[in-house]
């Protein structure tokens, strides 16, 4: 809608120019502005210092074809731009392009062909374009998003934009199409005070419309990985639905730790940036799992199952609610506890005399059920639960095991997830 915001009264003043060339190259055109307000919603608005648009023409230079070229310039809302119009026809159609650079970052080149107010044509293109948070308009941009949005931001890629649009005496009524496109995109900062990392994302944004009416196109961002919290998850996808005021993931899967991820249905709230959903998990690696469970330093073979459900609160609060994840029932794997401490000291009463056997026992432990379980408590207080059912050998002798330990303490503690927040310097 911005775009549509600023273009109109754009397209009118170089109109205003291109339909008069025998008055303006005789006399000095004053210089133009246009107040955008109206257009702009409170929060679009809020991104910008100056709300207007303004237009100053130079004088016309004569081309040895007939045409015109006319050089333009002022400012769009908070930028600068200079333009270049090409009138190659005035009559009975006005045809010719544009060529208009914002802020020295943006470069859109376009045609128009137009006969009347109900009869006309354009297309318009920006190229690829590399980008960075420290491009200007990206730049100003960001510095004006709340700062719940975005932290310490170290933005990188590729966009382009093309859009058309036509009025025709079969339809005699605006009908037009926008598309936003993201590739190798790489983008690094915080978001709800943790840290998130995401590499070679790539999406496109697309609007239509016909007279009053404006359709979204449904989003399918993709990413080789994404790393949130010390989670790192691989060939991530998604199919989003956006409307004017919220985002729906009908559907979303990644690869993580050997083993697939999936959500559905995970609503978002523009305005209040908060959701809850849970992601289903399928066939993790037991060991990697593992991993992530400050208590355990060991070998893990097997594959888990389970849901992990969270919740963000007002875009700033990220947390697990309670989660599990357990073993195929019916399959067996192995896990080979190296340092056992921290297991003897969260069963208690292991007197010992018996501490170096047990410790033998937990070296080496062929399972046919295990379990993890997190179950939260007040702030971040939280009951870690490991359960081992199965057996152990040493030489001929086979011993049944049957394991519950739970950790208690700070979530960030008991799960190695990197949860901590951690401020970085910002690169701009």
């Amino acid at each position: 809608m911005l775009f549509a915001a600023t273009a109109v009264p754009l397209a009118l003043a170089v109109l205003l120019v291109i339909v008069t060339p025998f008055v303006v190259t005789r006399f000095s055109m004053p210089a133009l502005s246009f107040d955008l307000s109206p257009r702009l919603d409170a929060k679009t608005a809020a991104l910008f210092d100056k709300k207007t648009v303004t237009f100053a023409a130079e004088p016309w230079q004569k081309a040895s074809d007939g045409g015109y070229t006319i050089l333009a310039h002022g400012e769009l809302l908070d930028w600068p731009y200079r333009a270049s119009i090409r009138v190659r026809s005035f009559l009975p159609r006005l045809k010719g392009e544009l060529t208009l650079v914002v802020a020295e970052d943006w470069k859109l080149a376009s045609q128009f062909d137009i006969a009347s107010s109900r009869d006309w044509r354009f297309k318009a293109l920006i190229p690829e374009t590399e980008t960075t948070q420290e491009s200007a308009v990206v730049a100003d941009i960001l510095r004006r998003l709340p700062a719940p949005a975005v932290s310490n931001l170290v933005f990188g890629g590729k966009l382009s934009f093309a859009a058309e649009g036509a009025s025709t005496p079969k339809v005699p009524v605006p009908a037009w199409k926008a598309k936003l496109s993201l590739k190798d995109a790489v983008l690094r900062g915080e978001a709800g005070g943790k840290d998130v990392e995401i590499e070679n994302l790539r999406a496109s944004f697309g609007m239509e419309g016909i007279a009053d009416r404006t359709w979204i196109d449904q989003l399918f961002p993709r990413a080789d990985s994404v790393s949130f919290a010390g989670f790192a998850i691989s060939n991530v996808t998604a199919s989003v639905r956006a409307t004017e005021r919220s985002f729906l993931v009908t559907e979303a899967g990644a690869s993580c730790c050997g083993g697939e991820l999936k959500l559905y249905s995970l609503f978002l709230d523009k305005e209040k940036l908060s959701l809850g959903a849970t992601i289903l998990v399928d066939g993790v690696d037991a060991g990697e799992a593992l991993s992530h469970v400050s208590g355990f330093h060991g070998r893990a073979t097997g594959r888990l199952h389970g849901k992990l459900p969270f919740f963000l609160k007002d875009g700033r609060e990220f947390r697990l609610r309670n989660a599990y994840l357990f073993s195929t029932p019916g399959e067996e794997g192995k896990v080979e506890i190296l340092d056992s401490k921290p297991f003897l000291d969260a069963l208690g009463g292991v007197p010992q005399s018996e501490r170096e056997n047990f410790a033998k026992v937990l070296s080496n432990l062929d399972y046919k059920v295990l379990k993890l379980e997190l179950r939260r408590g007040a702030d971040k207080e939280a009951t870690l639960g490991l359960k081992i059912e199965g057996s152990a050998t040493q030489g001929k002798t086979t011993v049944p095991v049957n394991i519950a330990v739970n950790f208690h303490g700070d979530i960030d503690q008991l799960i190695k997830t990197g949860m901590q927040i951690k401020r970085k310097g910002t690169t701009r």
